[in-house]
């Protein structure tokens, strides 16, 4: 039996077996009755929509999308794509989580043309509005279909499918950030000052410093150019459309300095980093500010202020420590990041922070999603397992050794886990038999996700 004529043989007996009569049914659900009772005439077969479809479900008692698997065929008149109707369901099969009703809609929609503008309507439609998941499954019907060409749309679910990929795994991380960076140039301006900050601030954390380097001087280089265009459109009273960015146009650029100095001082050239602190530390001059930006350029300087504290300290100034912690004290949201440079510090120079740690609080990963905290919260493990072995307090440098193991295994930080190896094994003599044998699980932990 045809789908169409089935869907209304079994609305209709569903409908008699309620007990209910089609107008009762229409004014539940605020439906046209006449326009109901056209559609399901099995004769005329005129298309039924997805709110009557959804409304008489519901009506019946019946759960979501109960007669989804008949309504494809609804999406068609006179063998040509009713647009509307198939976004509707395509948009609710996903909802639902109908994978299956999808792929059979994608397997018929490929010999239709235009299907790909669709896919990717779709695919906004459901991003947009929160649903990532479910709209990766369309973006990637978009790239297979427009692999060849170099439309905005190609583009544009690259980059969503990047933003959606980063998490804490840094080894998909990394994965992401290849996949997409060839395609950052070809994104509408709108899309590419967040695509750039986002792929610099992955590669800081996947401490690929060259790459983070070269997106942060990118970014400054566009922003720049995008800042001296709406100088012009301001001096000239022109009437221009503004880029619809995540944020405001200062934060790019700041970023950018922000971006570069952070590299820079990370492979140690710390002086040419203090050159580009000193690019974000005052914006006051910048003149296209609205209220969020004027509070963007107080928050840079105060990264600035923080960032010039560890710059001196990784200098070896230890003058600067007491300033510098009664600066985490005031703004404790920086205490993890200063945490770690404190104690990389110490490791670098020899200096105690014994009365620095006892009163700072270890920064806590429960429930933790940021990126950038993970990144420091592992680091700072690992620093501080040195800094205990050089102060020869071994059984607590191998808890926070092994500590930082575990970390690293579950986020998938293979260089990191390599360190941790190395730094127990030197000081294996000193661990009791519980910690040589917790070693050993993480080892076994390590080989059994290679096994998969």
């Amino acid at each position: 039996m045809d789908n169409r004529i089935a869907l209304r043989v079994e609305l209709e007996k569903a409908i008699a077996e309620t007990g209910c009569t089609l107008s009762s049914v229409a004014e539940v659900g605020g439906l046209s009755i006449g326009n109901l009772s056209a559609s399901l005439q099995k004769e005329k077969l005129r298309p039924i929509t997805m709110k009557q479809l959804d409304t008489l479900t519901e009506a019946l008692g019946l759960p979501e999308g109960h007669y989804y698997e008949y309504y494809l065929s609804e999406c068609f008149y006179n063998n040509r794509v009713s647009v509307p109707r198939m976004k509707s369901f395509l948009i609710r099969c996903a909802e639902l989580g109908k994978t299956d009703l999808i792929m059979n809609a994608i397997h018929v929609l490929v010999e239709h043309p235009k299907y790909t503008e669709l896919f990717f309507s779709v695919a906004e439609e459901l991003y947009l509005n929160g649903l990532v998941e479910e709209s990766l499954l369309f973006y990637e019907e978009v790239i297979e279909e427009e692999k060849y060409n170099h439309s905005d749309r190609l583009a544009i679910s690259h980059y969503r499918i990047f933003r959606s990929t980063i998490g804490a795994n840094a080894e998909e991380n990394y994965k992401a950030v290849i996949r997409f960076e060839g395609f950052r140039k070809r994104l509408p301006e709108d899309f590419r000052s967040d695509a750039l900050l986002h792929l610099a601030n992955i590669c800081v954390l996947l401490q690929k410093w060259s790459l983070a380097e070269q997106f942060a001087d990118e970014l400054r280089i566009l922003t720049t150019i995008r800042y001296q265009e709406e100088l012009l459109i301001k001096k000239n009273n022109s009437v221009s459309e503004p880029l619809k960015t995540e944020r405001p146009l200062v934060v790019y650029y700041g970023q950018s300095y922000l971006i570069k100095s952070v590299s820079l001082y990370k492979q140690g050239d710390y002086k040419k980093a203090e050159q580009y602190i000193e690019g974000y530390e005052d914006l006051s001059w910048f003149e296209i500010l609205d209220e969020q930006g004027k509070k963007e350029i107080d928050k840079f300087r105060l990264w600035a202020k923080a960032n010039k504290y560890s710059v001196e300290l990784l200098l070896g100034n230890v003058s600067v420590l007491d300033e510098y912690t009664n600066y985490l004290t005031e703004y404790p949201n920086e205490i993890p990041a200063g945490l770690l440079l404190i104690t990389k510090a110490a490791n670098a120079y020899g200096f105690s922070i014994d009365h620095i740690l006892e009163r700072s609080p270890e920064p806590s990963m429960e429930n933790e999603v940021n990126a950038v905290r993970i990144e420091h919260h592992i680091e700072f493990h690992y620093q501080k397992a040195i800094y205990e072995f050089n102060q020869r307090r071994f059984v607590e440098g191998l808890e926070s050794i092994l500590y930082c193991f575990s970390l690293a295994i579950s986020t998938k930080r293979y260089s990191m886990a390599m360190l941790c190896v190395a730094q127990f094994d030197q000081y294996l003599n000193h661990a009791s038999d519980f910690q040589k044998g917790k070693f050993t699980n993480l080892v076994r932990e390590v080989l059994e996700v290679e096994k998969i």
